[in-house]
């Protein structure tokens, strides 16, 4: 069956019921129809209003289920042009195919149907909580977020508060389907115009998104002042942070969003590691004042600020003040942005309010063990430009007599421009200085003089020299550009390649593991990923038998309190490495440290920004991967309750269950002393290998999660009569006295172990495991202390 271009989706949104959405739908499908397309209503509820049901009655109306319910597979065998399909959000009753109604949507577009439908703000995901504050009534009929930003048109159906309270006052909004919540808050005016506002909010965002895609589709690059949004520039001057704060302040008092730019040209990049580190400074700062922030590069700072703006459609500029020139014909930052373009108004601030923040301490960079390679590199390059000004001299020598002077000036400006192309603005200047000298000198009669018998060979000196600048400046911008594309390029393959391998990983360690081998490769960086033990304090699981391998202190305080600290920041700067807080949405799962092999690497506001970049992926990762556990963790212990578990029983050593689960725990049990005893000559079990091994994963990981580092664990098994006995105890802090049996129960947790870090479903899973397989589990304290799980298992399947 060839391929079916997907349906168009048109979403009728309002911030209440009774703002007129389904008429407004109708309405539209009624022009369609008349347009000549194939209309039909697959799904309509009036709520008992009459004043939409003649519109309605002009369409064909397919049939329902027999639960009175939208009947997708009817619309889809009728395969009209558009199907009318009210109240997106509904959920449909438990014998439909799909769970919800927007499921049904989807299939529709998915067959190439257009959809008309409508739905109210209080049933957008993101928003329900905010609207449930306001409303007071919790909305259990949602739709996601992801799905409503797929509509090719969203409609704003409108209308003020006080048209639609004299509307329910006239009996002309039935509202017997909208709970009121308390004392009838929800048609209360403040209410209403609070929805109103974040219906108009919401919007909003979704038109933006579509004027943005316009004006990429259009390449369209004069900008549109369709919402007011702030682009602040950061410049390496002195006043910096005031010009942060100053557009911080005028963003808020205008309510906009606003965004910092630093851009990053050939000049900045010979900023000592002090400027640079004040620098980074004041972007951190626009980020805790609410901004977002980017990182330019580029050789002229107006033209990079003008192209951000307009590929971002911002139209209001904010710079700092440029002290007065004293060479009059040149521009002024403010100056040059308005002559890019008159639609950009721009906004200066005056830097006398100085810079409030202390200065951020640098890190000391560490002693080389021998000759710096990039100093020697840069003498090679000089060297290489004299050689060739001497090789150029000497070929050209045997044949002065027969080349006229200017071909030979021209054979000298190729030889600059050659050496400008391989090494660089300065090279190519000093080239041209001592090309002209050489051509003074060798051919220039009288030869061997440097003073030439006709004046106006000055003249061309004087044009060699000019035009070898030229060429050296030129060159310097070629070859900066291209290294700029080629880093651009390097690292837009670097985040790819590092967020393909992190989609496919699966576990905790194994996202661990990939981050510090990858970035230190790609680095050059000694990198590691610190996570929170039981309790609370952060550890590396990849430093065998170290708890920490970096300062406690600082490491600690980026984690708790989510901020970033180290090096060129202004927290604890002293310190060698980066520690950057891996937040995710839930909650920081770590920190991520990095100590580059140069540490002015850290200073470098792109490069810094890169690291950055790396922290929120595997902070994404580490919730992935948590919630991936979560719900297979749900989904067995489902299958096992419901019946639906079939065991897949094989003859297994205990000892090579044991092996397999403690290789699947990796790197989590490095800090933990670990003995096994479990004779290799036991009895073989009858049992499912795959599920058996996840016990004992799960109960040695709870004494990684729940116990302090360091804190020993045992795992030994016995025979017992006709069972096979086996144990997990450790030394840590035990169990509560008295709750033996409550850790066995679902979304049950440690009593030591910190907010959000598990769900609860581990023992709970592990004790159906078990008495799936006809054995039992129990928890007790352990022979001296900490805690002892313990379970059996028949050693002969009963038939």
């Amino acid at each position: 069956m060839p391929d079916v271009a997907r349906g168009k989706l048109k979403i009728f949104f309002g911030a209440f019921p009774g703002a007129g959405k389904t008429g407004a739908m109708l309405a539209a499908a009624r022009k369609m129809k008349e347009a000549g397309r194939d209309v039909v209503i697959g799904f309509l509820d009036l709520h008992g209003k009459q004043d939409d049901a003649p519109a309605a009655a002009a369409f064909e109306t397919l049939s329902t289920t027999l639960a009175g319910e939208f009947d997708l597979d009817s619309a889809l065998r009728r395969r009209p042009q558009l199907v009318i399909v009210d109240d997106l959000a509904h959920a449909n009753a438990p014998s439909a195919r799909h769970a919800k109604r927007w499921n049904d949507v989807d299939e529709l577009l998915a067959a190439g149907i257009d959809v008309y439908t409508t739905m109210s703000v209080q049933h957008l995901a993101s928003l329900n909580d905010v609207v449930a504050e306001i409303t007071g009534i919790p909305e259990k009929e949602t739709v996601p977020d992801t799905f409503f930003d797929t509509a090719d048109e969203t409609v704003m159906v409108d209308m003020s508060a006080d048209e639609l309270l004299l509307r329910l006052k006239e009996g002309k909004v039935p509202v017997a389907h909208v709970q009121q919540g308390p004392s009838g808050q929800f048609f209360r005016k403040g209410t209403l115009l609070a929805l109103r506002e974040i219906a108009l909010r919401r919007v909003a965002d979704v038109v933006e998104d579509e004027v943005l895609r316009y004006r990429a589709d259009q390449a369209i690059k004069r900008t549109w002042k369709t919402h007011g949004r702030l682009l602040c520039c950061v410049g390496p001057a002195a006043g910096a942070e005031h010009v942060v704060r100053s557009a911080a302040r005028l963003a808020g008092q205008l309510d906009e969003e606003w965004t910092a730019v630093y851009v990053e040209t050939p000049r900045l990049q010979r900023l000592s590691n002090a400027e640079r580190a004040r620098i980074l400074a004041v972007v951190s700062l626009a980020q805790e004042l609410g901004a977002r922030t980017a990182i330019l590069t580029g050789n002229d700072v107006c033209d990079a600020l003008v192209e951000y703006a307009r590929d971002e459609n911002i139209s209001t500029v904010v710079v700092g003040r440029t002290r007065p020139r004293r060479i009059r014909w040149k521009r002024t930052m403010s100056d040059a942005i308005a002559l890019a373009g008159d639609q950009f108004d721009v906004i200066e601030i005056g830097r006398g309010g100085g810079d409030a923040s202390a200065a951020v301490a640098v890190p000391v960079a560490r002693a080389p063990a021998g000759p710096n390679p990039r100093a020697g590199e840069k003498r090679a390059r000089y060297v290489w430009t004299v050689l060739s000004c001497v090789a150029t001299t000497l070929i050209l020598a045997p044949f002065s007599s027969n080349f006229d002077l200017a071909n030979i000036a021209m054979l000298y400006m190729l030889t600059v421009l050659l050496v400008g192309v391989q090494w660089g603005r300065g090279p190519a200047i000093i080239a041209a200085a001592l090309n002209v000298l050489a051509f003074d000198f060798f051919f220039v009669p009288p030869r061997f003089s440097f003073m030439p018998n006709d004046i106006q060979y000055f003249l061309t000196f004087a044009v060699m020299m000019v035009v070898g600048g030229i060429i050296g400046q030129l060159a310097g911008s070629i070859r900066y550009q291209a290294r700029v594309a080629s880093y651009r390029e390097r690292r837009a393959r670097t985040l790819y390649e590092f967020a393909r391998d992190l989609a496919a990983l699966q576990t905790t360690s194994e996202v661990i593991e990939l981050t510090e081998e990858f970035m230190a490769r790609q680095f050059k960086a000694r990198v590691t990923v610190l996570v929170p033990d039981a309790t609370g304090a952060l550890v590396s699981p990849t430093a065998h038998g170290m708890s920490n391998p970096f300062d406690s202190t600082t490491a600690q305080w980026a984690y708790d309190q989510a901020r970033p600290a180290g090096a060129g920041t202004d927290t604890l700067a002293g310190n060698e490495h980066i520690f950057l807080p891996l937040k995710s949405p839930t909650r920081t799962r770590g920190v991520l440290a990095v100590r580059p092999e140069r540490s002015r690497d850290l200073m470098i506001p792109e490069q810094r920004h890169q690291f950055e970049i790396f922290a929120a992926l595997v902070a994404t990762a580490l919730e992935r991967v948590h919630y991936m556990d979560v719900a297979r963790d749900a989904m067995l212990m489902a299958r096992i309750q419901g019946g639906d578990l079939k065991l897949e029983l094989q003859r297994k050593s205990l000892r090579e269950i044991v092996d397999a689960a403690l290789q699947a725990v990796g790197t989590a049990l490095a800090r933990h002393p670990l003995t096994v005893d479990v004779p290799a000559e036991l009895p073989l079990v009858s049992v499912d290998a795959g599920l058996m091994q996840r016990v004992f994963v799960s109960l040695v990981g709870n004494v990684a999660k729940h116990t302090p580092a360091t804190t020993p664990i045992v795992i030994s098994a016995r025979v017992s009569g006709d069972r096979i006995e086996a144990a997990v105890e450790d030394t840590g802090p035990g169990l509560p006295k008295g709750r033996e049996e409550e850790v066995f129960e679902s979304f049950q947790r440690g009593e030591h172990q910190p907010p959000r870090k598990g769900a609860g479903l581990g023992l709970a899973i592990t004790r159906a495991i078990i008495e799936a397989h006809g054995g039992s589990i129990r928890a007790e304290a352990g022979l001296k202390r900490g805690a002892r799980f313990v379970f059996d298992l028949p050693l002969k399947r009963p038939g």
